[in-house]
């Protein structure tokens, strides 16, 4: 997959595109890719936005997805072309037409593949209809997309999203058609938990993450293997309580990993986070935590 923005845009060959912050990459979205792919004449191209639109009108939003992990798993999917465009003021004062005129002359576009609820342009002028009025005037294929319901629930970002706050990280699963993962790099750590006798691989997280702070059970992928492990998200508030850390300690095995990128899986939530009055206080939880997450990963 090649990535693209506005000061790296090549003259494309005949694009099959899409728009959309593709936060997750849920089910939906992929009935959007699948379609998208269809015609293996076009390239595959997907419209995104940095910063996703609801966080920059809201710093309360967030993220299933940080941007790292998107374009991995976009890349899984052989999606040919990404094009980022930068969300600011600038772009929000782009009518409908204009934006319309970009995808077709700049980006080659020769089919549109939308959601049902797309809407676009200076205030979201654009939408399916508009869509469809235009085709005679630029002359793309155009395909709307229906919504996925499963047992009366609309698969949407919105519903993972209250899903991965609660730590109902098992739920989740059924709305992205896969375990919930995030792609981090790992980082050097103080070594802490490897003299209370767990050591740990270490990342700084996107603090936009919408995941509920506490201890999983799940899996670190690392250069295609898996690894049994015991998670914690959050801000260690037994050691410090300052800062938003990713915790991974591998059991049964011993992985030396810095600077390098390791997917994470998390399979089910365990506890909440707690405050301990000492550290013993914290290695006995985190013994019983240990064997909660091996009965979970083994059965």
């Amino acid at each position: 997959m090649i990535i693209l923005n506005e000061n790296s845009l090549p003259v494309l060959e005949k694009t099959s595109c899409t728009v959309g912050t593709f936060d997750g990459i849920h089910k939906a979205h992929q009935k959007i890719i699948r379609e998208l792919k269809k015609d293996r004449v076009l390239k595959s191209l997907i419209i995104t936005f940095e910063p996703p639109p609801k966080l920059y009108f809201s710093n309360t939003r967030c993220l299933i997805t940080d941007f790292e992990t998107k374009i991995h798993i976009l890349k899984a999917l052989n999606i040919d072309y990404l094009y980022v465009i930068k969300f600011d003021e600038n772009f929000l004062k782009i009518k409908a037409d204009e934006f319309l005129k970009f995808l077709v002359q700049k980006l080659n576009c020769k089919k549109l593949v939308v959601g049902y609820d797309w809407r676009f342009g200076y205030r979201k002028e654009g939408n399916i209809d508009f869509l469809k009025f235009k085709q005679q005037y630029y002359k793309y294929e155009l395909k709307v997309i229906n919504p996925i319901v499963e047992e009366n629930i609309r698969i949407s970002s919105t519903k993972v999203r209250e899903l991965l706050k609660e730590g109902k990280v098992e739920s989740v699963k059924d709305f992205l058609g896969r375990v919930y993962f995030l792609r981090e790099r790992v980082i050097e750590g103080n070594k802490l938990g490897r003299k209370l006798g767990f050591p740990t691989l270490n990342i700084l997280p996107d603090k936009r993450i919408c995941l509920k702070k506490g201890v999983y059970a799940g899996l670190v992928e690392y250069k295609k293997h898996f690894y049994k492990s015991v998670i914690n998200y959050g801000t260690r508030p037994t050691i410090d309580g300052n800062k938003l850390l990713l915790e991974a300690h591998i059991l049964e095995e011993k992985l030396n990993i810095n600077n390098e990128y390791i997917n994470i899986h998390f399979l089910k939530f365990i506890r909440e986070e707690k405050k301990f009055n000492s550290l013993t206080e914290l290695v006995n939880q985190i013994k019983l935590d240990i064997i909660k997450a091996k009965n979970i990963l083994n059965s």
